[in-house]
């Protein structure tokens, strides 16, 4: 008789849990740290020891929740500073942020000055055209 039960390990938040096959397989496919699926509870604490050199931000396994919602909002928190820093917003200084305004600027004028350039070369007034000519 087949295993109905499965022990399946997240590298994120250090929960370690038992479910039935299917919601193990559809956690495991979910690209969300989850690993496994193991025969037992020291199957997956296994894997964690063996793997935890090579994957220094790995959680300690837990079955306790507490453990685990304590250690993903410390996920969370260091995703967060990830994607800001892959986004080069690096801490969002005053300095950053002036930037990020100035180029937010920019592009905007540079839409706009398309918009009047395509009506002036068509000859058909747009609502950009409109608005400058009412400011000019």
């Amino acid at each position: 008789m087949a295993d109905i039960l499965e022990w399946i390990y997240n590298s994120r938040t250090g929960f370690l849990v038992e479910m039935p096959s299917p919601a193990a397989y559809l956690q495991l496919k979910s690209g969300l740290g989850w690993h496994g699926p193991f025969k037992s509870k020291d199957d997956a604490i296994a894997y964690y020891n063996k793997n935890k050199g090579s994957n220094p931000g790995w959680q300690e396994p837990s079955t306790s929740i507490g453990d685990a919602i304590g250690n993903t909002g410390k996920g969370i928190n260091d995703s967060a500073d990830a994607a800001v820093k892959g986004v080069g917003l690096g801490g969002l200084t005053n300095e950053n942020i002036t930037s990020w305004f100035i180029r937010i600027g920019e592009v905007i004028l540079g839409i706009v000055l398309l918009g009047v350039g395509v009506a002036k070369l068509t000859g058909t007034t747009n609502a950009v055209a409109k608005l400058v000519k009412a400011k000019v």
